[in-house]
Parts: C-alpha cells; structure tokens; sequence
C-alpha cells in the first residue's frame, strides 16, 4: 500500500530527511565555491553567517535522516517473520536473505547502510562547526576552503551512495 504508515515514515526519511539533507550538501559545496573572492577581496559578513547556516541545517536534516533509518526504519526492515508464514513481502531483510540473487542486498547494501550515514553526518557536523567558528576566514582563506570543500564532497558521496543502494533495496523488498 502506497500511503500506509510504514511506507509514509521510509518517504519521510528517504525523500524528506535523505533528499533534502543531500540538496544541502550540494547547495553548500556549490556556495563554498560561488561565494569566495576571486580577487582577494573581503567576504562579508552576511556571506558566511549564510555559508554556517546552511552548513549547519545540512548536518541536522543529516543527523535526521541517520537517526530516523536507524531507530525507526531499519526495525522496519530487519523484523523476524513467524513461523510458517507462506509470503515474506511483510519482512523486507527475510525476504532479501530468502533469495540467492538478492542476498548481497541484505549483506552488502544493508551493511554499509548501517554504517556509512554515521561517518557522512559526522563529517557535515565537521563541516558546519568550522564554518561557525572560522565564519570569518571560511570563505576568504583558499587551505581552510579546500579542506572545507574535500569534507563536504566526501559526505556528498557516502549520502549518495547509502540513497542509492536504499533505492536498491527497497526496490526487491520496501518496509510497506
């Protein structure tokens, strides 16, 4: 069933929290990079207060989204099937394990969906405290943007490819 409340909590988490967490992920790098001088001019100061604002609403959309999979919709997913049920459609992690040509799903996509958001979040919550304590020198100083910028790509990367192995997964076998 499309609006059930299974399948409304992993929209909410995987469109809502995911998808709009990695918009600001990429909304960030894109300003890193659009709101620096070019000519070592000053950046001013409404400049990098929005550079911290949006680096910080990123990693709380992001600690949303890894603490909503973790607490809410992965015990959706791993739920035990009774005995002698005739259908796993029910129980995505038993019917993904109950297949030969789905089980790297359970044992692959699952694992590193289990671990890698904890290091993303980690790494944007990184980012948005240097630019709230740097807020002055984050865009201006080009060795502070670079690490800034290869931080935030990082997490731009392990956000997309949990997104992408969770549309794998719940392609075979969706928490209805």
């Amino acid at each position: 069933m499309l609006f059930s409340d299974r399948s409304l909590l992993t929209m909410l988490h995987g469109l809502v929290l995911s998808g709009g967490s990695l918009m600001l992920l990429f909304t960030a790098l894109y300003s890193l990079r659009a709101l620096s001088p070019n000519d070592g001019t000053a950046v001013s100061a409404s400049q990098s207060n929005t550079f911290a604002w949006l680096t910080a609403a990123a990693a709380v959309l992001l600690w949303m989204s890894v603490i909503s999979g973790t607490y809410v919709i992965f015990p959706l997913y791993r739920a035990s099937p009774p005995e002698g049920i005739a259908s796993l459609i029910d129980f995505p992690r038993a019917l993904l394990v109950s297949r030969a040509d789905t089980r790297w799903l359970h044992s692959f996509a699952m694992e590193v969906k289990e671990h890698m958001p904890w290091i993303a979040a980690m790494l944007a919550t990184a980012v948005a405290f240097i630019a709230r304590r740097h807020r002055g020198t984050v865009l201006a100083d080009a060795e502070l943007r670079r690490i800034t910028g290869w931080l935030l790509a990082i997490a731009i990367a392990l956000v997309s490819l949990v997104a992408l192995l969770g549309v794998f997964v719940n392609k075979v076998a969706p928490v209805w």
